[in-house]
């Protein structure tokens, strides 16, 4: 298994808040890799690149 960050080393590495990072959980716009069997939330690098990939592409106007 691929090393995990938890919560707070995802948020780091993204750029943003912790609480930024689960609002977006709770929402449905970010997936963790996995729960920890306490809850704990955990990213894996991949994932992480991914979401990165996704905040930083251009946002289209609706016309």
């Amino acid at each position: 298994m691929k090393p995990a960050l938890s919560t707070s080393e995802a948020a780091r590495w993204l750029g943003i808040s912790k609480s930024t990072l689960i609002r977006a959980v709770n929402r449905g716009d970010i997936q963790p890799a996995f729960r920890t069997p306490g809850r704990h939330l955990r990213f894996t690098l991949d994932s992480l690149r991914e979401i990165r990939h996704q905040l930083e592409a251009p946002v289209r106007a609706a016309v």
